[in-house]
Formats: structure tokens, C-alpha cells, sequence
């Protein structure tokens, strides 16, 4: 089965400290099968588990970033959690659900929030 975009984030963390998914489930106090479930998409990825394996994964000392975890979530869940978010930021989101953005605004929009964020992008692409 092949894996998620979270799930690749993730693996890519695990084997960049040698470790397995039972270790991993064993430091987050799950199962390994959980995990496995996230990684390869056969259960949806819930936003408190993004930022458990996100804390675990910079507690080990990596830089691995909350929100560009629950980006990945996100994308791969086919939905956005609103809960708990303010007024303005929820009908933000709303106001992206229902454009008609083409690619090149998309990729402007994609660009300026990197920026804000200070965050360099690795690949300019989107997918369709």
C-alpha cells in the first residue's frame, strides 16, 4: 500500500533516527497498526495525533514543523479542521473552498503564505 503525504513525512522522520514503527508507537504509547493506518491512508489522520507525532518527532530532536504536518493531514484527509479557529480565519478558509482560483493564483497565493511564514519552497508545483 503506498503512502500518504503525511505518511512520507513521517517515515522520513523515523528512518532518519533509525527508528521502526513499533518504537515509535511504543515512545507515543499506541500501536504500531495505529501509526501504520495514518502512514498508508486506510484511516483518516486526526489533528491531535499530527501534533503528538509532531512534539515526539521534536523531542528527538528534529525540526519538524506542526504546521507543515497538519498541512499534510489535511491534504491527505480531504478536509480542514475549523474547530476552534476564529471568525475571520474560518471564513478565510470558506472563501478558498468555494474560489475559482487557476493555477497561477494559486501558485502567487501558495507563494505569499510561504512568505509570510518564511518559508522556503521546495517544489513550485501543485497538483491537480
Amino acid at each position: 500500500m503506498s503512502l500518504t503525504k503525511f505518511g512520507t513525512q513521517v517515515r522520513e522522520y523515523r528512518h532518519t533516527l533509525n527508528m521502526t514503527l513499533t518504537t515509535m508507537a511504543a515512545g507515543l504509547s499506541t500501536s504500531s497498526s495505529f501509526l501504520s493506518s495514518m502512514e498508508t491512508g486506510r484511516t483518516k489522520i486526526p489533528m491531535e495525533w499530527v501534533e503528538k507525532i509532531a512534539s515526539f518527532f521534536i523531542g528527538q530532536g528534529l525540526k519538524a514543523s506542526v504546521g507543515a504536518m497538519k498541512a499534510l493531514a489535511c491534504e491527505d484527509n480531504e478536509s480542514v479542521c475549523l474547530e476552534g479557529l476564529p471568525p475571520h480565519q474560518k471564513m478565510l478558509v470558506a472563501g478558498f473552498a468555494n474560489s475559482d482560483f487557476n493555477h497561477e493564483q494559486l501558485m502567487r497565493l501558495g507563494k505569499l503564505l510561504a512568505d509570510i511564514h518564511g518559508e522556503n519552497t521546495k517544489d513550485d508545483s501543485i497538483d491537480d
